[in-house]
């Protein structure tokens, strides 16, 4: 992996170009016919011959019948390429060898065959004018050159010929069916990858974003704190203010390391450097807030034990949200964080008693939409909006019954 990551090499489109190169190569090999029609031509020969002598005519078994049932038995090892084609020239040297050597069975049992072949090649359309123009065909060459042909014989090799030609479009539907089922199949596992991948992408964006965002709010507060201090000469809040903005980028740093670490190892099994936060970790999340200028006061009651692993890291990010976008977004100096729980689920609440700071930049942020995304992924709400008397109140339920990340 590292030798392709050196050399500038997707793997991914290392592993599709593979396909299309042999793809190429197929289809520049030349065709050839499966030994199993190679087999039916040899076999198709042999009965035209046998015929005529199990029926008492071994005399017509001349040097030409030879030639000619090689002739008619020899397109079949094409039926399947082309088998209306086939049929085209299969059709008159079988009537050539009826008038010569009257091989009257094997005969219609070529040309049931290669009915079969068109059916089960082609669509419906075209083997009903095929099965229209060889039911005549097939009486007129009986009548025509059976030396002892009857009515029934007329009708018996008709039904037979038709009902090769219905036998191959049976078998062409049942395959189609298949066909379509397996595409479908396909289609399915390639939109469950699909999924799988964008649910993995969004999460990986919202770690990314609630950790590097978070770090980079607490050193943008803590900065313009040391710059303050900085102008005012006090020497001692500088380098405290510094050393909480070490601090800060360097947690930030891990858990980029960590969050990225899965991709780095090409497996999402591997054991993280430490479990993932949950709701037990927001003291801690609190007194880092804490540290850059917000005062904020946790309310959490007993929570219920166990609590599922996604749903308590779900909470997690979404008050560290809350609280980032105090920081970012709010001249307010005090937030309050309340988490309780009932029968139903979690409920999370972060309000603060500061109004809209005006922002430089030129873009929204996505904090909001971010909550809302990890609340709906495990089935719950979020809300957000204003509070009377100036702040701000974020809401979210959370389900105990909802899907875990």
């Amino acid at each position: 992996m590292d030798d392709v990551k050196r050399s500038g090499e997707n793997p991914t489109e290392r592993l599709i170009a593979v396909p299309s190169i042999e793809s190429r190569r197929t289809r520049s090999t030349p065709w050839q016919p499966p030994a199993f029609d190679l087999l039916l031509a040899a076999l198709a020969f042999v009965a035209l011959l046998v015929d005529p002598v199990a029926a008492g005519h071994a005399r017509e078994v001349t040097p030409l019948a030879g030639a000619l049932a090689v002739l008619a038995s020899s397109p079949l090892v094409a039926r399947r390429r082309t088998p209306l084609g086939v049929l085209l020239l299969v059709a008159p040297l079988l009537l050539a060898c009826l008038v010569v050597f009257h091989p009257d069975k094997a005969a219609v049992a070529v040309v049931m065959l290669v009915v079969f072949s068109v059916g089960e090649r082609g669509d419906r359309g075209r083997s009903f004018v095929v099965g229209v123009f060889m039911a005549p065909v097939v009486m007129t060459a009986v009548v025509l050159t059976a030396q002892h042909g009857t009515v029934s014989d007329v009708i018996g090799y008709a039904a037979l010929v038709l009902g090769a030609l219905v036998a191959g479009d049976a078998t062409r539907a049942r395959h189609a069916l298949q066909q379509a089922r397996n595409d479908e199949v396909q289609r399915e596992r390639v939109a469950t990858a699909q999924h799988r991948f964008d649910e993995e992408r969004l999460r990986v964006a919202h770690e990314l974003h609630d950790n590097i965002g978070h770090a980079l709010v607490a050193i943008n507060v803590r900065a313009s704190a040391a710059a303050h201090l900085h102008r005012h000469g006090d020497a001692t809040g500088k380098n405290s203010a510094l050393d909480e903005i070490a601090a800060t980028s360097a947690e930030a740093l891990s858990e980029l390391r960590l969050t990225l670490k899965g991709f780095w190892d090409g497996s999402s099994d591997a054991a993280p450097l430490h479990p993932p936060q949950t709701l037990d970790n927001l003291p801690n999340l609190v007194a880092g807030v804490e540290k850059a200028g917000l005062t904020v006061s946790l309310d959490m009651t007993d929570l219920p034990k166990p609590l599922p692993a996604g749903l308590g890291h779900a909470g997690y990010r979404i008050v560290q949200e809350g609280l980032t976008n105090v920081l970012r977004h709010s001249t307010a100096s005090n937030a309050r964080v309340r988490v309780a729980s009932d029968k139903a689920g979690i409920t999370l609440e972060v309000v603060d008693d500061g109004h809209p700071r005006r922002t430089t930049s030129g873009t929204a942020g996505r904090g909001i939409l971010g909550m809302t995304e990890r609340a709906h992924a495990l089935g719950g709400e979020c809300w957000a909006g204003p509070v009377g008397g100036g702040g701000w109140h974020v809401r979210t339920q959370l389900p105990l019954d909802g899907t875990s990340e």
